[in-house]
């Protein structure tokens, strides 16, 4: 070999070392975020929501209680029959919609037999930049679609016990005719959980709000612009006592908006010790693939304000009695999927 032919050798295997050590670094660094961001995603519960459908519970004793609240909430409503809604489920590519489903009990795994606490849609409009979040009144009367009381009315909140999450999906889905086929399941271990390690959240409470935490947490508080501690929101966002369960929807709504508003403010590390505590709390019928493009969704909606709002609306429902001789609303199907899709569509 020529010393010109060595030269240029040199010249060339220089920049192509330099090359590879980049591209080197370039893939260690990928590689350590996926590694990162694969170890969180498999935290996570992931289930399809199904259970076997089979429950029965012949005296109807556990699935009563809320029975006498109920029995008042009716009072002085007039007796009539739901009203179906009709025509083809709503779709938009445009539209991400999940249901959230909250249930009601404390332990760090999901169970089969819990009610589903809290139900609500959490709707993204990808073009309009829009955060939607309707809540569904627990009491509403719905047709179960299948197991052992299938065409029976009862409760929105006991479908979870006949059918998970799957049915809860089915029973949104056919009374309101929107698709809707993922969930995200968490419980009040969840709650707790989540509000502790997120350094808890702040709200403004009325003054018959504060009294009601007070009697009932070691936490006092004062009316108006308040931190809560975790058993403190919870209490919160469980009242429905000092005025009713439509208010307390409200409260609900206010414990999410509270917390996202927290977690935008966390550094990295809290972040982090965020994810480890809540993940594991968490179950979903969400794809790692779904998880993943609705992160690289999210900076889109920053800054992006949540509008709220309850199903069914004022004046579209009415009293019937339902499974096991229970009060439930009646609802107007047909005229609430009309203001649902108005809703998250605006």
């Amino acid at each position: 070999m020529t010393e010109k032919h060595a030269a240029e050798k040199q010249k060339i295997s220089k920049p192509l070392r330099i090359s590879i050590i980049i591209f080197s670094v370039i893939v260690i660094l990928l590689g350590s975020v996926y590694g990162f961001y694969h170890s969180k995603i498999s935290l996570i519960d992931f289930s399809d929501g199904k259970t076997s459908g089979d429950y029965v519970d012949p005296d109807n004793s556990e699935l009563n209680v809320g029975a006498e609240e109920m029995e008042s909430a009716t009072a002085g409503l007039d007796i009539k029959e739901s009203i179906s809604a009709e025509g083809d489920l709503f779709y938009s590519e445009d539209i991400i919609n999940i249901l959230l489903i909250g249930t009601d009990e404390r332990t760090s795994y999901f169970s089969d037999n819990a009610r589903g606490d809290s139900c609500m849609l959490f709707s993204l409009n990808k073009k309009k930049l829009t955060v939607k979040l309707v809540s569904f009144e627990r009491g509403m009367g719905v047709p179960i679609l299948s197991g052992a009381y299938k065409g029976q009315y009862d409760w929105l909140t006991h479908t979870f016990r006949y059918g998970g999450a799957d049915l809860m999906m089915r029973e949104i889905q056919e009374c309101f005719r929107i698709k809707i086929d993922r969930y995200i399941r968490v419980n009040m271990k969840t709650f707790i959980d989540g509000i502790n390690v997120i350094g808890g959240i702040t709200v403004t409470l009325s003054q018959a709000e504060a009294d009601y935490i007070n009697d009932s947490n070691t936490q006092k508080v004062s009316a108006g612009v308040t931190h809560l501690n975790a058993e403190a929101a919870l209490t919160y966002a469980r009242c429905r006592r000092i005025d009713s369960d439509w208010v307390r929807i409200q409260r609900q709504r206010n414990v999410i908006s509270a917390s996202m508003n927290q977690i935008k403010n966390l550094n990295i590390f809290d972040f982090n010790n965020t994810l480890n505590t809540v993940l594991p709390l968490v179950q979903t019928n969400l794809t790692e693939g779904e998880i993943t493009n609705l992160l690289f969704l999210a900076p889109k909606f920053k800054g992006a304000k949540i509008e709220g709002m309850t199903i069914p609306a004022k004046d579209t429902y009415g009293s019937m009695t339902g499974l096991g001789g229970r009060n439930l609303f009646s609802v107007d199907f047909k005229t609430n999927t009309q203001i649902l899709h108005d809703f998250i569509t605006s």
